[in-house]
Protein backbone atom coordinates (compact mmCIF):
# COMPACT_ATOMS: atom_id res chain seq x y z
CA UNK A 1 0.00 0.00 0.00
CA UNK A 2 2.95 2.59 0.82
CA UNK A 3 4.71 1.53 -2.82
CA UNK A 4 1.30 2.81 -4.41
CA UNK A 5 1.88 6.67 -4.57
CA UNK A 6 5.45 6.15 -5.53
CA UNK A 7 4.29 3.86 -8.20
CA UNK A 8 1.82 6.25 -9.49
CA UNK A 9 4.58 8.66 -9.40
CA UNK A 10 6.61 7.04 -12.07
CA UNK A 11 3.76 5.66 -14.43
CA UNK A 12 2.79 9.43 -14.26
CA UNK A 13 5.52 10.84 -17.46
CA UNK A 14 4.67 7.31 -19.36
CA UNK A 15 0.89 8.48 -18.84
CA UNK A 16 0.86 11.70 -19.91
CA UNK A 17 3.04 10.46 -23.49
CA UNK A 18 0.82 8.20 -24.13
CA UNK A 19 -2.23 10.44 -24.02
CA UNK A 20 -0.19 12.98 -25.92
CA UNK A 21 0.54 10.20 -28.56
CA UNK A 22 -3.42 9.50 -28.87
CA UNK A 23 -4.09 12.87 -28.89
CA UNK A 24 -1.98 13.72 -31.60
CA UNK A 25 -3.41 13.78 -34.83
CA UNK A 26 -2.24 11.54 -37.96
CA UNK A 27 -0.77 12.78 -41.06
CA UNK A 28 -3.89 11.45 -42.86
CA UNK A 29 -6.27 13.22 -40.31
CA UNK A 30 -3.84 16.18 -40.41
CA UNK A 31 -3.96 16.55 -44.53
CA UNK A 32 -8.02 15.84 -44.17
CA UNK A 33 -8.51 18.56 -41.66
CA UNK A 34 -6.06 21.40 -44.13
CA UNK A 35 -8.26 19.87 -46.67
CA UNK A 36 -11.83 20.52 -44.75
CA UNK A 37 -10.39 24.01 -43.70
CA UNK A 38 -9.11 24.79 -47.69
CA UNK A 39 -13.22 24.01 -48.83
CA UNK A 40 -14.30 26.29 -45.96
CA UNK A 41 -12.22 29.09 -47.01
CA UNK A 42 -12.46 28.86 -50.63
CA UNK A 43 -16.49 28.96 -49.90
CA UNK A 44 -16.57 31.80 -47.89
CA UNK A 45 -14.45 33.52 -50.77
CA UNK A 46 -17.18 32.70 -52.81
CA UNK A 47 -19.57 34.23 -50.93
CA UNK A 48 -21.05 30.54 -50.29
CA UNK A 49 -21.76 31.48 -46.09
CA UNK A 50 -24.22 28.70 -45.75
CA UNK A 51 -22.19 26.48 -47.40
CA UNK A 52 -19.01 28.13 -45.39
CA UNK A 53 -20.44 27.94 -42.08
CA UNK A 54 -21.32 24.46 -42.38
CA UNK A 55 -17.74 23.34 -43.54
CA UNK A 56 -16.28 25.14 -40.67
CA UNK A 57 -18.70 23.89 -38.23
CA UNK A 58 -17.45 19.95 -39.79
CA UNK A 59 -14.15 21.34 -38.58
CA UNK A 60 -14.61 22.45 -35.25
CA UNK A 61 -16.86 19.07 -34.77
CA UNK A 62 -14.48 16.59 -35.80
CA UNK A 63 -11.55 18.44 -34.08
CA UNK A 64 -9.71 18.83 -30.85
CA UNK A 65 -9.12 22.54 -30.06
CA UNK A 66 -5.60 22.73 -30.63
CA UNK A 67 -5.63 21.98 -34.35
CA UNK A 68 -3.81 23.97 -36.44
CA UNK A 69 -6.81 25.93 -37.96
CA UNK A 70 -9.13 25.68 -35.15
CA UNK A 71 -9.65 29.38 -34.30
CA UNK A 72 -9.56 30.02 -37.96
CA UNK A 73 -12.90 27.54 -38.30
CA UNK A 74 -13.92 29.79 -35.67
CA UNK A 75 -13.69 33.25 -36.89
CA UNK A 76 -14.77 32.60 -40.61
CA UNK A 77 -18.16 30.57 -38.86
CA UNK A 78 -18.59 33.81 -37.13
CA UNK A 79 -18.11 35.70 -40.29
CA UNK A 80 -20.22 33.62 -42.20
CA UNK A 81 -23.27 33.67 -39.38
CA UNK A 82 -22.38 37.51 -39.83
CA UNK A 83 -22.66 37.54 -43.54
CA UNK A 84 -25.88 35.55 -43.17
CA UNK A 85 -27.67 38.22 -40.20
CA UNK A 86 -27.01 36.05 -37.02
CA UNK A 87 -25.25 38.53 -35.54
CA UNK A 88 -25.73 36.81 -32.06
CA UNK A 89 -24.36 33.75 -33.52
CA UNK A 90 -21.59 35.46 -35.16
CA UNK A 91 -20.81 37.53 -31.34
CA UNK A 92 -20.77 34.12 -29.60
CA UNK A 93 -18.13 32.75 -31.87
CA UNK A 94 -16.07 36.10 -32.35
CA UNK A 95 -15.64 36.02 -28.68
CA UNK A 96 -14.35 32.84 -28.71
CA UNK A 97 -11.87 33.70 -30.68
CA UNK A 98 -11.31 36.86 -28.75
CA UNK A 99 -11.27 35.67 -25.36
CA UNK A 100 -8.72 32.29 -26.55
CA UNK A 101 -6.09 34.39 -27.99
CA UNK A 102 -4.53 31.74 -29.69
CA UNK A 103 -3.95 32.96 -32.85
CA UNK A 104 -2.20 36.09 -32.63
CA UNK A 105 -3.22 37.64 -36.25
CA UNK A 106 -6.91 36.44 -35.66
CA UNK A 107 -6.89 38.52 -32.09
CA UNK A 108 -7.44 41.74 -33.89
CA UNK A 109 -10.19 41.32 -36.35
CA UNK A 110 -12.14 39.37 -34.24
CA UNK A 111 -12.39 42.55 -31.88
CA UNK A 112 -12.23 45.11 -35.37
CA UNK A 113 -15.63 42.72 -35.82
CA UNK A 114 -16.92 43.08 -32.69
CA UNK A 115 -16.18 46.65 -32.23
CA UNK A 116 -17.94 46.75 -35.75
CA UNK A 117 -21.49 44.97 -34.52
CA UNK A 118 -21.38 46.93 -31.16
CA UNK A 119 -21.81 50.31 -33.13
CA UNK A 120 -23.99 49.08 -35.65
CA UNK A 121 -26.95 47.14 -33.94
CA UNK A 122 -27.38 45.78 -30.79
CA UNK A 123 -25.63 43.34 -29.35
CA UNK A 124 -25.01 41.22 -26.19
CA UNK A 125 -23.09 44.47 -24.36
CA UNK A 126 -22.56 42.66 -20.91
CA UNK A 127 -20.69 39.43 -22.94
CA UNK A 128 -18.81 41.67 -25.26
CA UNK A 129 -18.38 45.22 -23.64
CA UNK A 130 -17.85 44.29 -19.86
CA UNK A 131 -17.02 40.76 -19.31
CA UNK A 132 -14.51 40.70 -22.60
CA UNK A 133 -13.15 43.95 -23.16
CA UNK A 134 -13.56 45.39 -19.57
CA UNK A 135 -11.43 42.85 -18.00
CA UNK A 136 -9.35 41.76 -20.49
CA UNK A 137 -5.73 42.62 -21.22
CA UNK A 138 -5.27 42.07 -25.15
CA UNK A 139 -1.84 43.34 -25.12
CA UNK A 140 -0.46 45.64 -28.40
CA UNK A 141 -3.74 46.66 -30.85
CA UNK A 142 -3.60 49.48 -33.37
CA UNK A 143 -4.38 52.54 -32.52
CA UNK A 144 -8.33 52.72 -33.26
CA UNK A 145 -9.36 49.10 -31.52
CA UNK A 146 -6.77 50.36 -28.64
CA UNK A 147 -9.06 53.32 -28.25
CA UNK A 148 -12.30 50.97 -28.10
CA UNK A 149 -10.73 48.73 -25.43
CA UNK A 150 -9.36 51.41 -23.19
CA UNK A 151 -12.92 53.12 -23.34
CA UNK A 152 -15.14 50.23 -22.34
CA UNK A 153 -12.51 49.56 -19.90
CA UNK A 154 -13.09 52.88 -18.22
CA UNK A 155 -16.69 52.77 -18.05
CA UNK A 156 -16.39 49.26 -16.71
CA UNK A 157 -13.81 50.50 -14.06
CA UNK A 158 -16.64 53.80 -13.40
CA UNK A 159 -19.34 51.07 -12.92
CA UNK A 160 -17.45 49.26 -10.49
CA UNK A 161 -16.50 52.18 -7.97
CA UNK A 162 -13.00 52.22 -9.57
CA UNK A 163 -12.32 56.48 -10.74
CA UNK A 164 -8.62 56.82 -10.94
CA UNK A 165 -8.24 53.37 -13.10
CA UNK A 166 -11.30 54.42 -14.89
CA UNK A 167 -9.25 57.85 -15.61
CA UNK A 168 -6.19 55.89 -16.44
CA UNK A 169 -7.85 54.16 -19.45
CA UNK A 170 -9.81 57.37 -20.17
CA UNK A 171 -6.12 59.31 -21.07
CA UNK A 172 -4.70 56.03 -23.16
CA UNK A 173 -7.76 57.06 -25.84
CA UNK A 174 -6.09 59.46 -28.76
CA UNK A 175 -7.42 63.02 -28.66
CA UNK A 176 -9.36 62.19 -31.97
CA UNK A 177 -12.57 59.98 -33.25
CA UNK A 178 -15.56 58.78 -31.66
CA UNK A 179 -13.62 57.47 -28.70
CA UNK A 180 -12.18 60.65 -27.54
CA UNK A 181 -15.55 62.57 -28.18
CA UNK A 182 -17.46 59.58 -26.14
CA UNK A 183 -14.51 59.47 -22.98
CA UNK A 184 -15.03 63.19 -22.94
CA UNK A 185 -18.80 63.13 -22.66
CA UNK A 186 -19.07 60.31 -19.80
CA UNK A 187 -16.28 62.39 -17.79
CA UNK A 188 -18.47 65.45 -18.63
CA UNK A 189 -21.58 63.90 -17.15
CA UNK A 190 -19.81 62.06 -14.50
CA UNK A 191 -19.03 65.56 -12.70
CA UNK A 192 -22.49 65.95 -12.01
CA UNK A 193 -22.83 62.50 -10.04
CA UNK A 194 -23.15 62.88 -6.32
CA UNK A 195 -20.23 61.49 -4.49
CA UNK A 196 -17.55 62.47 -1.92
CA UNK A 197 -14.63 64.71 -2.23
CA UNK A 198 -12.12 62.02 -2.96
CA UNK A 199 -13.97 60.89 -6.02
CA UNK A 200 -15.49 63.88 -7.27
CA UNK A 201 -11.59 64.65 -7.08
CA UNK A 202 -11.09 61.94 -9.63
CA UNK A 203 -13.34 62.77 -11.55
CA UNK A 204 -12.04 66.45 -12.08
CA UNK A 205 -8.92 65.61 -12.82
CA UNK A 206 -10.01 62.61 -15.19
CA UNK A 207 -12.04 65.87 -17.23
CA UNK A 208 -9.34 67.89 -17.16
CA UNK A 209 -6.59 65.60 -18.97
CA UNK A 210 -9.25 64.31 -21.22
CA UNK A 211 -10.49 68.29 -21.77
CA UNK A 212 -6.51 69.06 -22.18
CA UNK A 213 -4.07 71.83 -21.23
CA UNK A 214 -4.28 73.96 -24.69
CA UNK A 215 -8.39 74.00 -24.50
CA UNK A 216 -8.69 74.90 -21.35
CA UNK A 217 -5.81 77.54 -22.14
CA UNK A 218 -7.57 78.87 -24.92
CA UNK A 219 -10.85 78.75 -22.72
CA UNK A 220 -9.35 80.93 -19.58
CA UNK A 221 -7.70 83.32 -22.37
CA UNK A 222 -11.05 84.21 -23.88
CA UNK A 223 -12.66 84.61 -20.64
CA UNK A 224 -10.24 87.01 -19.01
CA UNK A 225 -10.02 88.82 -22.69
CA UNK A 226 -13.72 89.32 -22.30
CA UNK A 227 -13.59 90.37 -18.72
CA UNK A 228 -14.95 87.91 -17.10
CA UNK A 229 -12.06 86.15 -15.46
CA UNK A 230 -14.02 86.14 -12.18
CA UNK A 231 -16.53 84.21 -13.18
CA UNK A 232 -18.03 81.24 -12.29
CA UNK A 233 -16.39 79.38 -15.26
CA UNK A 234 -13.12 81.54 -14.52
CA UNK A 235 -12.82 80.58 -11.37
CA UNK A 236 -12.83 76.84 -12.43
CA UNK A 237 -10.77 77.09 -14.88
CA UNK A 238 -8.27 78.48 -13.05
CA UNK A 239 -8.56 75.68 -10.68
CA UNK A 240 -7.31 73.21 -13.19
CA UNK A 241 -4.55 74.97 -15.04
CA UNK A 242 -1.81 77.36 -13.75
CA UNK A 243 -0.23 80.63 -15.52
CA UNK A 244 2.17 78.33 -17.58
CA UNK A 245 -1.15 76.77 -19.13
CA UNK A 246 0.05 72.97 -17.56
CA UNK A 247 -2.65 71.16 -15.56
CA UNK A 248 -2.76 72.04 -12.30
CA UNK A 249 -6.15 70.61 -10.92
CA UNK A 250 -6.32 72.42 -7.19
CA UNK A 251 -9.94 70.96 -5.80
CA UNK A 252 -10.26 73.38 -3.08
CA UNK A 253 -10.53 76.46 -4.58
CA UNK A 254 -13.12 75.35 -7.01
CA UNK A 255 -15.99 77.84 -6.54
CA UNK A 256 -19.25 76.42 -5.72
CA UNK A 257 -21.43 75.14 -8.83
CA UNK A 258 -18.31 74.30 -10.41
CA UNK A 259 -19.82 71.21 -11.21
CA UNK A 260 -22.40 72.67 -13.72
CA UNK A 261 -20.13 74.59 -15.63
CA UNK A 262 -17.34 72.75 -16.19
CA UNK A 263 -20.40 69.78 -17.28
CA UNK A 264 -21.05 72.36 -19.63
CA UNK A 265 -17.53 73.35 -21.28
CA UNK A 266 -17.00 69.47 -22.09
CA UNK A 267 -20.81 68.53 -23.17
CA UNK A 268 -20.13 72.17 -25.79
CA UNK A 269 -17.10 71.16 -26.82
CA UNK A 270 -18.16 67.98 -27.70
CA UNK A 271 -21.12 69.52 -29.20
CA UNK A 272 -18.86 71.65 -31.63
CA UNK A 273 -15.44 70.02 -32.44
CA UNK A 274 -17.79 67.02 -33.66
CA UNK A 275 -20.38 69.14 -35.61
CA UNK A 276 -17.45 70.98 -37.42
CA UNK A 277 -15.76 67.62 -37.99
CA UNK A 278 -18.52 66.14 -39.85
CA UNK A 279 -19.17 68.96 -41.95
CA UNK A 280 -15.90 67.98 -43.42
CA UNK A 281 -15.95 64.31 -43.34
CA UNK A 282 -17.29 63.91 -47.18
CA UNK A 283 -13.88 64.80 -47.66
CA UNK A 284 -10.82 62.75 -49.01
CA UNK A 285 -8.28 64.06 -50.79
CA UNK A 286 -5.08 65.68 -49.67
CA UNK A 287 -5.83 68.73 -50.51
CA UNK A 288 -9.26 69.49 -48.97
CA UNK A 289 -8.38 67.60 -45.84
CA UNK A 290 -5.11 69.82 -45.43
CA UNK A 291 -7.74 72.76 -45.39
CA UNK A 292 -7.84 75.30 -42.52
CA UNK A 293 -11.32 75.19 -40.17
CA UNK A 294 -12.25 76.17 -37.02
CA UNK A 295 -14.95 76.16 -34.71
CA UNK A 296 -16.39 78.09 -31.71
CA UNK A 297 -17.28 76.34 -28.21
CA UNK A 298 -20.78 77.86 -27.16
CA UNK A 299 -22.82 77.31 -24.51
CA UNK A 300 -26.16 78.54 -25.38
CA UNK A 301 -25.32 80.32 -27.94
CA UNK A 302 -22.51 82.49 -26.01
CA UNK A 303 -19.33 81.67 -27.28
CA UNK A 304 -16.71 80.41 -24.75
CA UNK A 305 -13.51 80.35 -27.29
CA UNK A 306 -12.47 79.48 -30.84
CA UNK A 307 -10.31 76.62 -31.77
CA UNK A 308 -8.47 76.36 -35.47
CA UNK A 309 -6.68 72.58 -35.33
CA UNK A 310 -3.18 72.58 -37.13
CA UNK A 311 -2.19 71.17 -40.20
CA UNK A 312 -0.77 68.49 -39.21
CA UNK A 313 -4.18 67.08 -36.81
CA UNK A 314 -6.91 68.59 -39.53
CA UNK A 315 -6.30 65.05 -41.72
CA UNK A 316 -6.36 62.61 -39.29
CA UNK A 317 -8.91 64.16 -37.15
CA UNK A 318 -11.49 64.03 -40.00
CA UNK A 319 -10.54 60.87 -41.12
CA UNK A 320 -11.25 59.49 -37.61
CA UNK A 321 -14.49 61.11 -37.94
CA UNK A 322 -15.35 59.89 -41.15
CA UNK A 323 -14.47 56.24 -40.46
CA UNK A 324 -17.43 55.78 -37.45
CA UNK A 325 -19.81 58.31 -38.81
CA UNK A 326 -22.78 57.49 -37.43
CA UNK A 327 -21.97 57.22 -33.67
CA UNK A 328 -20.12 60.29 -33.85
CA UNK A 329 -23.55 61.94 -34.79
CA UNK A 330 -25.03 59.89 -32.10
CA UNK A 331 -22.70 61.11 -29.48
CA UNK A 332 -23.16 65.05 -30.87
CA UNK A 333 -26.96 64.93 -30.46
CA UNK A 334 -26.54 63.19 -26.64
CA UNK A 335 -24.57 66.40 -25.64
CA UNK A 336 -26.25 68.69 -27.19
CA UNK A 337 -29.34 67.13 -25.73
CA UNK A 338 -27.99 66.67 -22.18
CA UNK A 339 -26.25 70.50 -22.30
CA UNK A 340 -29.83 71.64 -23.35
CA UNK A 341 -31.63 69.94 -20.44
CA UNK A 342 -28.62 71.48 -18.54
CA UNK A 343 -29.36 74.82 -19.56
CA UNK A 344 -33.04 74.29 -18.80
CA UNK A 345 -32.48 73.60 -15.60
CA UNK A 346 -30.26 77.28 -14.79
CA UNK A 347 -33.86 79.17 -16.49
CA UNK A 348 -31.58 79.34 -19.85
CA UNK A 349 -34.87 78.69 -21.77
CA UNK A 350 -34.18 80.25 -25.31
CA UNK A 351 -30.88 78.91 -25.13
CA UNK A 352 -31.85 75.66 -24.40
CA UNK A 353 -34.81 75.95 -27.25
CA UNK A 354 -32.18 76.85 -29.60
CA UNK A 355 -29.86 73.79 -28.45
CA UNK A 356 -32.53 71.21 -28.85
CA UNK A 357 -32.98 72.42 -32.29
CA UNK A 358 -29.37 71.46 -33.20
CA UNK A 359 -29.86 67.90 -32.42
CA UNK A 360 -29.11 65.88 -35.81
CA UNK A 361 -32.00 64.49 -36.68
CA UNK A 362 -32.40 60.16 -36.26
CA UNK A 363 -30.51 60.83 -33.00
CA UNK A 364 -32.68 60.56 -30.62
CA UNK A 365 -36.56 60.44 -29.65
CA UNK A 366 -37.49 63.24 -31.76
CA UNK A 367 -41.02 63.56 -29.85
CA UNK A 368 -39.38 63.39 -26.82
CA UNK A 369 -37.27 66.45 -28.47
CA UNK A 370 -40.27 68.64 -29.83
CA UNK A 371 -41.92 68.43 -25.67
CA UNK A 372 -38.57 69.95 -24.93
CA UNK A 373 -38.75 72.07 -27.03
CA UNK A 374 -42.42 73.51 -26.57
CA UNK A 375 -41.49 73.21 -22.53
CA UNK A 376 -38.44 75.41 -23.60
CA UNK A 377 -40.58 77.98 -25.35
CA UNK A 378 -43.69 78.50 -22.93
CA UNK A 379 -40.68 79.26 -20.45
CA UNK A 380 -38.90 81.45 -22.43
CA UNK A 381 -42.44 83.66 -23.09
CA UNK A 382 -43.37 82.64 -26.54
CA UNK A 383 -46.49 80.58 -26.01
CA UNK A 384 -48.07 80.75 -29.70
CA UNK A 385 -44.69 78.21 -31.01
CA UNK A 386 -44.98 76.27 -27.55
CA UNK A 387 -48.82 76.03 -28.86
CA UNK A 388 -47.41 75.17 -32.16
CA UNK A 389 -44.96 72.60 -31.40
CA UNK A 390 -47.82 71.02 -29.13
CA UNK A 391 -49.98 70.25 -32.12
CA UNK A 392 -47.12 69.08 -34.08
CA UNK A 393 -47.35 66.29 -31.82
CA UNK A 394 -50.63 64.88 -32.66
CA UNK A 395 -49.31 64.24 -35.90
CA UNK A 396 -49.68 60.44 -36.66
CA UNK A 397 -46.25 59.99 -36.64
CA UNK A 398 -46.05 60.48 -32.68
CA UNK A 399 -49.58 58.68 -32.20
CA UNK A 400 -47.64 56.16 -29.74
CA UNK A 401 -46.01 58.82 -28.15
CA UNK A 402 -45.97 58.71 -24.07
CA UNK A 403 -46.20 62.46 -23.13
CA UNK A 404 -49.29 63.12 -20.56
CA UNK A 405 -47.03 66.77 -19.86
CA UNK A 406 -48.76 67.26 -23.74
CA UNK A 407 -51.81 67.78 -21.91
CA UNK A 408 -50.78 69.72 -19.29
CA UNK A 409 -48.88 72.30 -21.05
CA UNK A 410 -51.56 72.82 -23.67
CA UNK A 411 -53.60 73.85 -20.65
CA UNK A 412 -51.44 75.98 -19.22
CA UNK A 413 -51.09 77.76 -22.96
CA UNK A 414 -55.27 77.92 -22.67
CA UNK A 415 -55.48 79.15 -19.14
CA UNK A 416 -52.50 82.37 -19.86
CA UNK A 417 -54.92 83.52 -23.10
CA UNK A 418 -58.77 82.97 -20.78
CA UNK A 419 -59.33 79.87 -23.18
CA UNK A 420 -60.79 78.74 -20.03
CA UNK A 421 -63.19 76.05 -22.08
CA UNK A 422 -60.37 75.03 -23.98
CA UNK A 423 -58.29 74.53 -21.04
CA UNK A 424 -60.97 71.94 -19.53
CA UNK A 425 -60.82 69.82 -22.50
CA UNK A 426 -57.29 69.19 -22.65
CA UNK A 427 -57.60 68.28 -18.86
CA UNK A 428 -60.65 66.20 -19.72
CA UNK A 429 -58.59 64.96 -22.91
CA UNK A 430 -55.68 63.89 -20.65
CA UNK A 431 -58.37 61.79 -17.85
CA UNK A 432 -59.81 59.84 -20.98
CA UNK A 433 -56.39 59.35 -22.97
CA UNK A 434 -55.28 57.53 -19.43
CA UNK A 435 -58.10 56.82 -17.76
CA UNK A 436 -57.33 52.66 -17.89
CA UNK A 437 -53.65 53.21 -17.54
CA UNK A 438 -54.26 55.43 -13.97
CA UNK A 439 -56.94 52.99 -12.92
CA UNK A 440 -54.63 50.08 -13.03
CA UNK A 441 -51.99 51.65 -11.17
CA UNK A 442 -54.15 52.56 -8.40
CA UNK A 443 -54.87 48.99 -8.13
CA UNK A 444 -51.78 47.83 -7.26
CA UNK A 445 -50.93 45.83 -10.90
CA UNK A 446 -47.57 45.12 -11.94
CA UNK A 447 -46.44 48.14 -13.55
CA UNK A 448 -44.33 46.80 -16.23
CA UNK A 449 -47.16 44.71 -17.45
CA UNK A 450 -49.66 47.97 -18.05
CA UNK A 451 -49.81 48.24 -21.33
CA UNK A 452 -49.06 52.08 -22.14
CA UNK A 453 -46.66 52.23 -19.41
CA UNK A 454 -45.01 49.49 -20.43
CA UNK A 455 -44.51 50.81 -23.71
CA UNK A 456 -43.11 54.11 -22.38
CA UNK A 457 -40.65 52.40 -20.17
CA UNK A 458 -38.98 50.25 -23.08
CA UNK A 459 -38.23 54.00 -24.37
CA UNK A 460 -36.16 54.76 -21.19
CA UNK A 461 -32.36 54.01 -22.41
CA UNK A 462 -31.37 51.10 -20.74
CA UNK A 463 -34.66 49.39 -21.34
CA UNK A 464 -34.59 50.92 -24.36
CA UNK A 465 -31.20 48.68 -25.35
CA UNK A 466 -32.28 45.60 -23.82
CA UNK A 467 -35.61 45.48 -25.60
CA UNK A 468 -33.76 46.12 -28.95
CA UNK A 469 -31.60 43.11 -28.38
CA UNK A 470 -33.85 40.86 -27.58
CA UNK A 471 -36.08 41.53 -30.36
CA UNK A 472 -33.46 40.94 -32.29
CA UNK A 473 -32.97 37.30 -31.11
CA UNK A 474 -35.91 36.48 -31.61
CA UNK A 475 -35.76 37.82 -35.02
CA UNK A 476 -32.58 35.62 -35.59
CA UNK A 477 -34.30 32.59 -33.85
CA UNK A 478 -37.02 32.82 -36.59
CA UNK A 479 -34.82 32.92 -38.97
CA UNK A 480 -32.73 29.94 -38.05
CA UNK A 481 -35.54 26.82 -38.88
CA UNK A 482 -34.67 28.14 -43.12
CA UNK A 483 -31.32 26.76 -42.35
CA UNK A 484 -32.85 23.27 -41.61
CA UNK A 485 -31.76 21.91 -45.07
CA UNK A 486 -27.88 23.23 -45.00
CA UNK A 487 -26.97 22.82 -41.31
CA UNK A 488 -29.64 19.98 -39.80
CA UNK A 489 -27.89 16.76 -40.04
CA UNK A 490 -24.47 18.30 -39.01
CA UNK A 491 -25.32 19.34 -35.86
CA UNK A 492 -24.78 23.13 -36.11
CA UNK A 493 -28.81 24.21 -35.75
CA UNK A 494 -28.93 22.44 -32.50
CA UNK A 495 -25.69 23.99 -31.38
CA UNK A 496 -27.22 27.46 -32.49
CA UNK A 497 -30.41 26.72 -31.45
CA UNK A 498 -29.13 26.31 -27.90
CA UNK A 499 -26.78 29.73 -27.94
CA UNK A 500 -29.88 31.55 -28.73
CA UNK A 501 -32.30 30.10 -26.11
CA UNK A 502 -29.68 30.24 -23.33
CA UNK A 503 -29.24 34.06 -24.68
CA UNK A 504 -32.96 35.03 -25.30
CA UNK A 505 -33.94 33.73 -21.74
CA UNK A 506 -31.00 36.03 -20.00
CA UNK A 507 -31.73 38.57 -22.16
CA UNK A 508 -35.86 38.43 -21.11
CA UNK A 509 -34.05 38.06 -17.47
CA UNK A 510 -32.46 41.29 -17.67
CA UNK A 511 -35.10 43.41 -19.42
CA UNK A 512 -37.73 42.15 -16.88
CA UNK A 513 -35.22 43.49 -14.45
CA UNK A 514 -34.87 47.07 -16.17
CA UNK A 515 -38.66 47.33 -16.70
CA UNK A 516 -39.13 47.12 -12.60
CA UNK A 517 -37.34 50.23 -12.73
CA UNK A 518 -37.95 52.05 -15.75
CA UNK A 519 -41.71 51.19 -15.31
CA UNK A 520 -42.07 52.18 -11.86
CA UNK A 521 -40.78 55.41 -12.92
CA UNK A 522 -42.98 56.14 -15.97
CA UNK A 523 -45.66 55.24 -13.46
CA UNK A 524 -44.91 57.95 -10.79
CA UNK A 525 -44.78 60.36 -13.93
CA UNK A 526 -48.03 59.66 -14.55
CA UNK A 527 -49.42 59.99 -10.81
CA UNK A 528 -47.29 63.76 -11.01
CA UNK A 529 -49.38 64.81 -14.03
CA UNK A 530 -52.50 63.92 -12.70
CA UNK A 531 -51.81 65.90 -9.94
CA UNK A 532 -50.50 69.24 -12.30
CA UNK A 533 -54.19 68.21 -14.13
CA UNK A 534 -55.98 68.20 -11.22
CA UNK A 535 -54.23 72.18 -10.06
CA UNK A 536 -55.02 73.26 -13.65
CA UNK A 537 -58.45 72.31 -13.13
CA UNK A 538 -58.44 73.99 -9.98
CA UNK A 539 -56.62 77.31 -11.04
CA UNK A 540 -58.99 77.22 -14.04
CA UNK A 541 -61.92 77.32 -11.57
CA UNK A 542 -60.80 79.98 -9.84
CA UNK A 543 -59.96 82.66 -13.35
CA UNK A 544 -63.35 81.90 -13.90
CA UNK A 545 -64.73 83.06 -10.57
CA UNK A 546 -62.63 86.01 -10.68
CA UNK A 547 -63.49 87.06 -14.18
CA UNK A 548 -66.97 86.77 -12.97
CA UNK A 549 -66.15 88.63 -10.31
CA UNK A 550 -64.22 91.35 -11.58
CA UNK A 551 -66.19 94.67 -11.24
CA UNK A 552 -62.99 96.85 -11.53
CA UNK A 553 -62.14 96.42 -15.48
CA UNK A 554 -58.85 95.55 -15.05
CA UNK A 555 -59.41 92.51 -17.81
CA UNK A 556 -60.69 94.94 -19.94
CA UNK A 557 -57.92 97.21 -19.84
CA UNK A 558 -55.61 95.10 -20.67
CA UNK A 559 -53.72 95.33 -24.66
CA UNK A 560 -55.75 94.50 -26.98
CA UNK A 561 -55.28 91.06 -28.63
CA UNK A 562 -53.38 90.67 -31.87
CA UNK A 563 -55.53 89.90 -34.65
CA UNK A 564 -54.74 87.53 -37.94
CA UNK A 565 -54.28 90.66 -40.74
CA UNK A 566 -56.47 90.00 -44.01
CA UNK A 567 -53.65 90.49 -46.33
CA UNK A 568 -49.58 90.72 -45.72
CA UNK A 569 -46.44 90.02 -46.10
CA UNK A 570 -47.11 86.57 -44.84
CA UNK A 571 -49.81 84.23 -45.65
CA UNK A 572 -51.87 82.73 -42.90
CA UNK A 573 -53.42 79.38 -43.18
CA UNK A 574 -56.42 77.78 -40.99
CA UNK A 575 -55.51 74.52 -39.43
CA UNK A 576 -56.91 71.75 -41.26
CA UNK A 577 -55.33 68.93 -39.44
CA UNK A 578 -53.12 68.20 -41.82
CA UNK A 579 -49.38 67.52 -41.09
CA UNK A 580 -46.08 67.60 -43.03
CA UNK A 581 -43.20 66.00 -41.42
CA UNK A 582 -40.31 68.62 -42.30
CA UNK A 583 -42.89 71.63 -41.04
CA UNK A 584 -43.54 69.99 -37.62
CA UNK A 585 -40.62 71.67 -35.52
CA UNK A 586 -41.96 74.85 -37.30
CA UNK A 587 -45.55 75.02 -36.36
CA UNK A 588 -46.81 78.04 -35.01
CA UNK A 589 -49.92 78.64 -32.98
CA UNK A 590 -51.70 82.11 -33.75
CA UNK A 591 -54.06 82.02 -30.49
CA UNK A 592 -56.07 84.67 -29.59
CA UNK A 593 -56.14 86.64 -26.39
CA UNK A 594 -59.64 86.62 -24.74
CA UNK A 595 -57.88 88.27 -21.74
CA UNK A 596 -59.02 91.40 -22.87
CA UNK A 597 -62.65 91.00 -23.93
Amino acid sequence: MRNRPTLALRLLPALLLGALLVAAPTPARAQKAAALFARAKEAFDSRQYARAARLCWRYIATNKEAAEKYESAQFFLAASLEKLGFYHGAVEYYFQVANNRRTPELLPRAIRALEALSLSRPIDESLILRDLVGDTDFGDLPDDLADFVNYWQGVSNLHRGLDDWAGERFNKIGRQGYYYFAALYVASVRLLHPSDDQRKEAAVTSFARLFGPLDLGSALEAVRRRGEGDSKLGYALKSLINDDNMLAVQYGKLPKGWEDELTMLGLARVAAETGALLDRAKESDEESLGRPFAYNVEIGGMPVYRRAPRFEARAGAIRAVAARLLPVRQIRGQALHALARLLYEHKRFGAAYETLGQIPKNTELSSEILLERAWAKYKAGDPHRAMGLLYALDAPVYKALFAPEKYVLRGLIYRRFCHFRAAKIAARRFRIHYANTLRDIRQGDEVRDIGRVRAAALRRVQSRKLHLFARALREEIRKLDRQEEEWGKIGLLKNLHTLYRRKDEQARAELDRSLDVSAREVAEEMLNAEEQVNLLEYEVGQAIFQRVADTTGVARGQKKAAKVPVSSERIYYRFGGEYWTDELPNYKFNIEDRCVE
